[in-house]
């Protein structure tokens, strides 16, 4: 997995490498557009001799066995290895029993989102009003609602027109009256951001819309409308034109909707702020993009010190074409990770084997001296107890 891509909490779309950081501003009047371009479409075996496409249908996926919301505990993803880090796009084929995770932290996350969305939706939700987004909004809905249902069928059911969550006693009309409220309410659904990319008749895709209420510190309206490679140059993000700006598109162009896949990463935030990083800057201050050259570390103490990981997928959709990107994170204290076998170490050892220009683009200089030095210590106890003894295992996050 490449050092990149690992470290972006701030990112909506990693799957391809499209991360969103905190250092760029609005872009103003991109061109809005009523007309998607072509995109690849999946066909069933046999069909493409028969001279027929059919539309992709999504596979419903299998009711997850023995699921108890309250005892399923947040998976330990920890995407950093030994060694040298390339950056690559790190993406992997996703199980579409795996697209959406739940778990014990799901009313947490749950009752945050509520909160946000109450306060101000606009600053969370937001979509063009064109043709095919105004679909795509719809059929994420659509999609969720189908692949929840079925999944976890103890704790979503649909009947009647209303879609019901048996652990928040939610009730929700099904469809969706309107765009906003198909993407509000599948905010609502899942521990997931979700955000929506596409293409426009430029000929690149753009964040056309999202739901995005757990960012850590950026804000959508900062985003919104900018194109894949926009949101890479203008964030300076390390090594994207030389490494990954022509693979990444590539992808995109080709990618069909019987082609879903996953990546995770991860993040340094120097405190526990799930929704918003205070220190990264003022939430309220709509003004100042939150970015390191803000960042307050003063006092820092390594109880603050959080690891922000996310796992991320892409999938086309197959009505509207959009690519549609979930985020979700997942949020503990460094010291809590390094109390498991092996990662501290591994950790320290992937940090150090960043370039400068990567270290530059994570803040690395807020926090190496107090976290790199906990590592260490964290790591030379492990060794000293034996708990280095057992083996290690495979990491392919």
């Amino acid at each position: 997995m490449d050092s990149l891509l690992q470290s972006s909490a701030v990112t909506i779309f990693g799957l391809a490498a499209c991360v969103l950081v905190l250092s760029v501003s609005l872009l103003r009047n991109l061109r809005k557009t009523d007309k998607a371009l072509p995109v690849p479409r999946a066909s069933t075996p046999g069909e493409k001799e028969k001279g027929e496409i059919r539309p992709f249908k999504t596979p419903l996926p299998e009711p997850a066995r023995s699921y108890k919301l309250e005892l399923t505990e947040p998976k330990l993803y920890r995407p950093f290895r030994h060694g040298k880090n390339f950056v690559t796009m790190g993406i992997r084929k996703m199980d579409w029993n795996e697209w959406i995770e739940m778990d014990s932290n799901f009313v947490r996350y749950h009752d945050i989102k509520v909160k946000q969305l109450d306060k101000d939706i606009d600053a969370h939700v937001g979509y063009v009003d064109n043709e095919v987004t105004r679909l795509a909004c719809f059929e994420v809905y659509e999609e969720l609602t189908q692949y929840l249902t079925h999944r976890f069928p103890e704790m979503f059911s649909l009947k009647d027109g209303t879609l019901r969550n048996s652990v928040t006693k939610e009730e929700f009309p099904y469809p969706a009256s309107t765009p906003k409220e198909a993407m509000a309410t599948s905010a609502k659904l899942i521990q997931d951001d979700i955000a929506l990319m596409v293409m426009n008749d430029d000929g690149q895709y753009h964040l056309d819309a999202g739901a995005v209420c757990l960012p850590g510190f950026w804000r959508l309206k900062e985003k919104f409308r900018m194109s894949l490679d926009t949101l890479h140059i203008e964030a300076g993000v390390p090594h994207y034109q030389e490494k990954l700006m022509k693979s990444m598109n590539r992808f995109f162009a080709r990618m069909t909707p019987d082609q879903p896949v996953i990546r995770n990463n991860f993040f340094i935030q120097l405190d526990d702020g799930l929704h918003w990083s205070h220190r990264m800057g003022d939430e309220k201050n709509v003004n100042q993009v939150a970015s390191w050259a803000n960042a307050n570390s003063k006092d820092l103490t390594i109880d603050e010190i959080h690891f922000r990981s996310e796992r991320q997928s892409l999938r086309r959709l197959p009505k509207s074409g959009a690519l549609m990107f979930t985020i979700r994170t997942y949020f503990e204290p460094i010291t809590v990770i390094a109390q498991e076998p092996h990662v501290p170490g591994r950790l320290a050892e992937a940090i150090r084997a960043w370039d400068g220009t990567v270290s530059h683009y994570k803040g690395r200089s807020h926090w190496e001296g107090l976290m790199l030095p906990y590592l260490d210590e964290m790591h030379r106890k492990q060794e000293e107890s034996g708990a280095l003894d057992t083996e290690e295992g495979e990491f392919p996050f």
